[in-house]
């Protein structure tokens, strides 16, 4: 049982915040303050894909402020990405590339940028630490939001979580949430199910790839 008392509060609004900023950006592209408040809200989350999906965003949309804004926001972020991430954004501000609508660093969190079609590319790295902290955040906000019967967010979560662990790839994260609310007696419906057994055709794709490639190297 989560004890609420113990809920990250300033998390909370933070993500509220951030969902909040991230329709004004879809309705206002452009407006580069709605980018700049959604890219601080992000940087209060312990994940990465929030952040770099909203920088993304604002280095697709405002194109044209990058070279001269840039850093400014750059100096905000660094440290908080990978560090190939990182340096993709800053050949950015020094004008050596661009974001483009379809990007390989797109996340799920972004609502302009889109993931390129070379999956493997824009995969983000998740690390067992990395897992057990979106497990643990997801797992707080469904009770939470459970506890004040807020049906509407819960789908929501859910649904932002489903596809976190599809382009994830991010078995270990669903394995730890279906476990936690399963103790709570969850009721699982078929999106669960469905997430479910694509990550278990997705491991299975990657034994049959990682044996042939064995094979091929014999």
């Amino acid at each position: 049982m989560v004890d609420f008392s113990t809920i990250d509060d300033n998390k909370m609004v933070a993500r509220r915040t951030f969902r909040h900023f991230s329709r004004k950006v879809f309705a206002n592209p452009t407006h580069r303050p709605y980018h700049e408040a959604r890219i601080k809200a992000a940087l209060q989350l312990s994940e990465r894909e929030p952040l770099q999906g909203a920088v993304a965003d604002y280095f697709y949309a405002c194109w044209y402020d990058i070279p001269y804004e840039g850093l400014e926001i750059f100096s905000m972020i660094q440290g908080r990405l990978h560090l190939q991430i990182e340096q993709a954004f800053l050949n950015c501000i020094n004008k050596l590339d661009y974001i483009r609508h379809s990007s390989t660093f797109a996340t799920r969190w972004s609502v302009l940028v889109t993931p390129s079609l070379n999956v493997q590319s824009h995969r983000l790295r998740i690390s067992s630490d990395d897992a057990k902290e979106i497990a643990k955040n997801i797992t707080v906000e469904l009770m939470h939001a459970q506890a004040e019967h807020d049906i509407r967010s819960i789908e929501q979560i859910e649904d932002e979580f489903f596809a976190h662990c599809l382009a994830c790839n991010d078995r270990v994260a669903f394995s730890i949430v279906w476990f936690r609310l399963g103790k709570s007696n969850w009721q699982f419906d078929e999106r669960w199910r469905a997430c479910q057994k694509s990550l278990e055709q997705n491991q299975y794709a990657e034994t049959v790839d990682n044996v042939e490639t064995k094979g091929t190297e014999a």
